[in-house]
């Protein structure tokens, strides 16, 4: 799949705009493994994160960890030689191909699995403990990555380039896009007629449907073009496909930019994950703050037994020169005593 939109790209000189297409990725991967890592690093800290719907948006998390760590970097470098480097090393060109078909679709399942969950939670709130147990989400994850390690498997397998194109299309973007419009379609028409019955608790869970809806829609957005893109190449023979070459790297931007959207949106749209943040925030300063404080008070400790005033040796000549001093005063004194009696 990025064999065939990487591989139209001509190859030329590297000049200034490959240089800032690489440095706009290397920040895309900063901030995706910062923000994944920082959710992650809640979900740990604090318990009253460790609800079942957040089991699956950590496991998108680690999904989009796993972008930025294994899919980003030969993007960027790929970029950085002007589409050179994967060319010189096929075998590393299949390893990107496999990870980004594999990262890809385990983001996009893990979604489907939170809409499936939240669909549960609001259609049947009652029995959603009973339905949606501890074991049973952690199968649900489980089944969710062997489907994108099939998925990614597959791009081994030979087999006719485009109806491997029309497959990794409809299977890991089209049809679970599809599940993920029923799934929340029944969330809206349930929320709207049982709000008034349910009550606050039910509101959360709307509120934290409509944050899961938010990601998804910014998952489509950044992934919609890249998926066009690959249809249009699979019908190129019948049907001409010339799209401007600036928009090869644009639809992997915005592909790369999912991985990073997710932790601002849980941060502006979900109040519990902000509290957290904020709390995992405070944490981390005070414990930068203590440890610099302990580090300056031992240095003035260390100082202050080195100068202590038991050892003053440097003042021991101002002593003696303030008696010197006395001393001549006193000559003059005497000496001025006996001048008045002479002359008197």
């Amino acid at each position: 799949m990025n064999s065939t939109i990487t591989g139209n790209i001509s190859a030329t000189s590297v000049g200034m705009s490959n240089i800032i297409a690489s440095v706009f990725v290397a920040l895309l991967i900063i901030i995706a493994l910062s923000g994944n890592c920082i959710v992650c690093a809640s979900f740990y800290t604090f318990r009253d994160l460790r609800t079942i719907c957040n089991f699956f948006i950590i496991s998108l998390s680690c999904a989009d960890i796993l972008v930025a760590s294994t899919a980003m970097p030969f993007w960027f470098a790929q970029q950085l030689t002007n589409n050179q480097f994967l060319k010189t090393y096929p075998g590393i060109k299949k390893f990107w191909d496999s990870m980004d078909i594999l990262c890809g679709t385990a983001s996009i399942m893990n979604l489907v699995s939170v809409s499936v969950d939240r669909q549960f939670a609001i259609t049947s709130p009652f029995s959603y403990a009973q339905i949606m147990t501890t074991r049973r989400a952690i199968v649900l994850i489980c089944c969710v990555w062997l489907y994108a390690i099939l998925m990614a498997c597959l791009r081994i397998i030979k087999w006719p380039h485009r109806s491997y194109l029309h497959f990794v299309s409809t299977f890991s973007f089209f049809l679970p896009l599809s599940i993920l419009i029923v799934m929340y379609t029944r969330i809206y028409l349930v929320a709207r007629y049982q709000a008034k019955r349910i009550g606050k608790n039910y509101a959360t869970d709307i509120k934290a449907a409509k944050t899961i809806a938010v990601v998804i829609g910014a998952f489509v957005a950044c992934w919609l073009p890249f998926f066009v893109m690959v249809l249009g190449y699979a019908h190129s023979d019948s049907v001409p496909f010339h799209p401007p070459k600036e928009m090869v790297p644009v639809t992997k931007w915005l592909e790369y930019l999912c991985s990073c959207l997710n932790p601002i949106i849980y941060t502006c749209l979900n109040r519990t994950y902000r509290r957290a943040f904020r709390k995992l925030f405070l944490r981390c300063r005070k414990k930068i703050f203590r440890k610099h404080t302990t580090d300056n008070s031992t240095w003035v400790t260390r100082f202050e037994s080195r100068y202590s005033v038991s050892q003053q040796p440097a003042l021991e000549p101002l002593t003696k020169l303030g008696d010197h001093e006395c001393t001549i005063a006193a000559v003059r004194d005497e000496s001025d005593n006996n001048n008045v009696e002479a002359e008197s």
